[in-house]
């Protein structure tokens, strides 16, 4: 006799032999026993999980000699008929090759004719989702109304493709994946009854690999058996199957959580030197990294992550070294570079981006974590100043150093050196800057100075840049004006009673653009604020003033508000606020905090 595989040689054949589908077989076994048997049933669920096996056993033992009965016999001549394949009146029919109207047709008028061997005929129909809407159609009143001795069992992977007319007309079962566990453990069983030596981990694998499928698991230890060459260990079976095992996904993301991609890198490297398939790698990766989302969300749901027992404990261990905004950005890389690695010829080189980009990202940062280590931060001035402050503690008056800003906002005018230093500028909102300019804490200076001419100059080459480039894009900034330089950004009034230009300058792309042509025309890097308002470009064209970066002159040296100098070249601003200082030292502290990206609830 020819080598029956292990998928067939150990199909189940009792309700008690099913895997995993408790459920369904203790309600067959009821409806058997209490006379409440349905005319037809859909079974749903992936693939190899018993669905056509146990409706061969639910059509034994409705036609079994001692039955109908909880549990088929297997010894009668109805039995062994069914089980072998050659009862006339149980017919299993492929949905896939008999899809259509005129097979459906065939179907129905044999089913008016009585069962010739047994008590009743059986119809399982697998891959009933394949068939046509046309036969679909022609099955309903069939379906729906069969004579008393037939039953219909229909069998999909695909239940959602079924019409709602069909669903309504049987009694569906859901079947659910079996459990790295479960499928250990009937791995072992079989193992230990065809005397192959293969040790648990080896076996852990197999499962793993089976994706919850019994055929499928029982298919690869098929393909073990027929080496010939046991005992049989994990390592063997990775070599032999292309598996990558938890060791080599343990160490890659321990070279993530370390930020070192290179040598996540070197280990992708390796694997595709040892022959691994790279897209098999990654589905593993995957498993993998989903189990460390969920172990770094609660450790409590380590019931959910598929792995042994001694691999689950280093998961956890690793897990506890992960923040959960991490395992998630993570998690979602790979999974994209999974879905590119299946429509693309580069495979490999999306791996290894997916790693590199991972290993590189800053870590997270919870954002309610941070607001409430924020609020319960001390207020004040000197108090709220965080270590490392680069501001000062002195007394009212004294000189500030050669780099200091003057606490009183005064600025040097063009009668003390021509220099001007500007206190940091209050957000004015939609007022405007002509109008509110001492308001806003910003210091102006005449135009006419050298500096304020050489502002001026250069912004006029941005804006005239930006209408070749995009002229729309200049027109909106056509009225506005520079004020000053103040902390690394550029303070430009804009003439903008609606708010329309500001949006449009707002605008990511067209902000990334204004702030490239900042950057070559003043040859550094600079912000921009504006300053915007119903009369911000009028004003600043009569008033706008520049606050360039040198070093200020110590506030003494400053021009006596009552004469000419002082009162013809500089509009003094008002004292610096103490809430102002209160709130630069709150942004060294939210500096110091982040150490990442702040993320919140959801991506």
């Amino acid at each position: 006799m020819s080598y029956l595989v292990l998928a067939r040689k150990w199909r189940p054949q009792r309700f008690d032999d099913v895997l995993g589908q408790r459920h369904v077989s203790l309600t067959l076994r009821n409806a058997l026993t209490s006379d409440r048997l349905s005319h037809a049933y859909l079974f749903a669920g992936p693939r190899g999980v018993g669905k056509t096996s146990l409706a061969r056993i639910l059509a034994k033992a409705l036609n079994c000699e001692q039955g109908p009965a909880a549990e088929p016999c297997n010894a009668c001549a109805a039995c062994r008929a069914i089980t072998e394949g050659h009862c006339l009146d149980v017919l299993e029919i492929d949905g896939a090759s008999n899809r259509g109207i005129d097979d459906v047709r065939q179907l129905r008028d044999s089913v008016k004719y009585a069962p010739a061997s047994v008590r009743a005929k059986v119809y399982i129909i697998d891959e009933v989702h394949m068939l046509t809407t046309d036969a679909f159609n022609a099955l309903l009143k069939t379906l729906e109304e069969p004579p008393p001795h037939v039953y219909f069992v229909l069998a999909t992977t695909e239940p959602l493709k079924v019409p709602a007319t069909i669903l309504s007309r049987c009694q569906r079962h859901d079947f659910g994946r079996l459990t790295v566990e479960d499928l250990g453990g009937h791995l072992r069983r079989i193992a230990a009854e065809e005397s192959l030596a293969i040790d648990d981990e080896a076996l852990a694998l197999l499962a793993r690999k089976a994706d919850g499928s019994v055929r499928d698991s029982l298919t690869l230890l098929d393909q073990v058996a027929a080496t010939g060459a046991g005992p049989f260990r994990a390592a063997d079976i990775q070599a032999l199957i292309g598996l990558a095992g938890g060791a080599l996904c343990l160490e890659i993301s321990a070279a993530v959580t370390a930020g070192d991609g290179a040598q996540a890198l070197r280990l992708i490297q390796r694997a595709h030197r040892e022959g691994l398939n790279l897209q098999e790698l990654t589905d593993e990766l995957v498993a993998h990294f989903r189990n460390l989302m969920l172990l770094s969300l609660d450790p409590e749901l380590g019931e959910a992550v598929e792995s042994t027992g001694e691999e689950r404990a280093l998961l956890a261990e690793q897990a506890s070294a992960v923040r959960p905004g991490d395992a998630l950005r993570w998690l979602r890389l790979l999974l994209d570079a999974a879905a590119a690695m299946r429509r693309s010829g580069h495979g490999r080189v999306h791996l290894e981006l997916a790693l590199a980009e991972m290993a590189a990202l800053p870590r997270a940062v919870d954002l309610a974590t941070l607001l409430a280590h924020l609020r319960s931060a001390p207020a004040g001035g000197a108090s709220a100043a965080a270590p490392g402050s680069e501001t000062p503690a002195r007394a009212p008056g004294a000189p500030a150093g050669p780099r200091a800003r003057p606490a009183s906002g005064r600025a040097q005018g063009p009668g003390g050196g021509g220099t001007a230093l500007a206190a940091p500028p209050a957000i004015p909102g939609e007022q405007g800057a002509g109008e509110g300019s001492a308001a806003s804490g910003i210091t102006v200076v005449p135009l006419g100075t050298p500096e304020a001419d050489e502002l001026l100059r250069t912004w006029g080459q941005v804006v005239e840049r930006l209408r070749r480039e995009r002229a729309f894009l200049g027109s909106c900034l056509h009225s506005s004006r520079p004020m000053c330089i103040e902390q690394g950004r550029l303070l430009v009034a804009l003439d903008d009673t609606n708010g329309f230009k500001s949006e449009q300058i707002e605008k990511p792309a067209n902000r990334r653009l204004i702030l490239r042509l900042i950057e070559e025309s003043y040859h550094q890097a600079l912000g921009l604020r504006l300053v915007r308002g119903p009369r911000a470009g009028a004003a600043a064209g009569a008033d706008a003033a520049v606050a360039p970066a040198e070093p200020a002159l110590p506030p003494a040296a400053a021009a006596p508000p009552g004469s000419a100098a002082g009162a013809g070249a500089v509009r003094e601003s008002p004292p610096v606020a103490e809430d102002a200082v209160d709130g630069r030292a709150r942004v060294r502290r939210i500096a110091e905090l982040l150490d990442g990206d702040i993320i919140g609830p959801s991506r």
